[in-house]
């Protein structure tokens, strides 16, 4: 069997150290793999390849892979492989969901308290050398404690899920949304509404929190609408893909007050544009779409690969295979 590896990317910390492709050699020594370093190394290989580990398949190339049966990409989000032919194929899809879940709820928690500190005004007066008490404490500061309020969580797949376990004994109070609202809510959730109900969750919520994969339906998820909704002084935190809220729209009402701050972690387009409004907000926190960062992402990856080879290998269902239909 040929296993075409090319887990690549334009940014360095996404690429794959070599010596994992050596290891899966190592342990398979039954297949060949091929490696490529770049994009068009990759296009030349795949044609060649039964199963593929790598973010990329390019759409125009796709009629010439007939051998391929199963790609697993390194990420959670498989929108660049959604595209028509590849979903009528009998190729498999799987993703690596569950890996980065617990760095990426560790950060929701993080940056949820930040802002309800007032972090980021302290941060900014302590680079200005400035002892800025007044800003931070007093009756016409709002600055929170956490334990009772009302997190909203978009998405209760396993991000959100392992987010619940520690907001709920940290005091949230939780309220989630997912596409299959029926059954009862896991623990720690009070209540698991169908996605019609968004606004809902919105005009109950302290702190509202994406989660939820990038699909046509939840392109602009949060937009004017539903931030005119929105319960005033709300905490929203996206650490889902950039394309689910309208920029123009969260950047008014954080001037305006609907949104008492936010903390984004994906952007549209990426790297964030210098000339974005995002940077200079006071109550806004940006982080360069490192909420899942992990000082050691490769081996509990390269672990799931190779788990789901052995499985391939011998007819068995694979580990997070891929809903061609919901996306995810």
């Amino acid at each position: 069997m040929i296993v075409v590896v090319g887990v690549i990317s334009s940014a360095p910390a996404w690429v794959m150290p070599r010596r994992y492709v050596d290891q899966l050699r190592r342990d398979f020594p039954q297949h060949t793999f091929l490696d490529g370093w770049d994009r068009q190394t990759l296009r030349r290989l795949l044609p060649d390849a039964d199963v593929a580990f790598t973010p990329f398949v390019d759409r125009d190339i796709f009629p010439s892979l007939g051998r391929l049966r199963w790609v697993q990409s390194p990420a959670v989000g498989v929108g660049s492989l959604m595209f028509p032919e590849l979903l009528a194929s009998e190729v498999v899809i799987t993703s690596a969901r569950g890996i980065r879940a617990r760095a990426i709820a560790e950060h929701v928690l993080g940056v949820t308290i930040a802002l309800a500190r007032k972090l980021p005004v302290a941060i900014r007066a302590q680079l200005e050398h400035r002892w800025a008490q007044e800003q931070l404490e007093g009756a016409d500061v709002d600055v929170r404690t956490l334990q009772g309020q009302r997190m909203g969580i978009v998405g209760l797949g396993s991000i959100g899920r392992t987010l619940v376990g520690i907001a709920a004994p940290f005091g949230f109070r939780i309220t989630g949304i997912r596409r299959r609202a029926t059954g009862p809510p896991p623990a720690g959730v009070e209540e698991v509404w169908p996605p019609d109900r968004l606004n809902d969750l919105l005009a109950q919520s302290d702190v509202v929190v994406i989660a939820a994969p990038h699909t046509p339906d939840t392109k602009h998820l949060i937009g004017r609408s539903e931030l005119d909704v929105v319960r005033r002084g709300a905490l929203l935190v996206n650490v889902a893909r950039g394309k689910l809220i309208d920029d123009d729209a969260v950047v008014e009402a954080l001037k305006d007050g609907r949104l008492g701050g936010a903390a984004l972690d994906v952007f549209t387009q990426e790297p964030l544009d210098p000339a974005s409004p995002y940077w200079d907000l006071p109550n806004v926190i940006v982080t360069p779409h490192v909420s899942g960062a992990l000082r050691d992402y490769w081996t509990p990856l390269v672990a799931l690969f190779a788990e789901n080879l052995r499985r391939f290998e011998h007819g068995e269902a694979l580990l997070n295979v891929v809903d061609k239909v919901a996306g995810y």
